[in-house]
């Protein structure tokens, strides 16, 4: 995702729309609960736990869309992350919270492994 600094705006390579819902982001297979701040085409800005920046494959499952995003943190700090989207796919499975997002991801792939 490229972006550029023009006369003190911020212009990204995607529009970033609110969001301001629950999600999970699956690390290595881990559920983990989150809130998704925005969202844009190429990735997403959530609130959630500190990553190691070698964590990794980076799962964003978005029950509201019924997505999943295999992602790549672009960066993080004051408990945010920015996530680029690499590959997303749909899902039609129930989740039932954290566990079931686990397990969504693992139904839908397999992933790129260079994520």
């Amino acid at each position: 995702m490229s972006q550029i600094e023009v006369q003190g705006m911020e212009k990204r390579a995607y529009r970033r729309y609110p969001a301001s819902r629950k999600a999970y982001l699956v690390v290595g297979g881990e559920p983990l609960r989150c809130r998704l701040i925005d969202i844009a085409k190429g990735g997403a800005r959530i609130a959630g736990p500190e990553l190691s920046p070698q964590a990794g494959p980076l799962h964003l499952v978005d029950p509201a869309r019924r997505l999943v995003h295999l992602t790549r943190m672009v960066w993080q700090g004051d408990g945010q992350m920015g996530l680029q989207f690499i590959e997303s796919r749909a899902f039609t499975e129930a989740l039932g919270g954290a566990e079931g997002a686990g397990r969504v991801v693992d139904m839908i792939g397999p992933w790129p492994t260079d994520g």
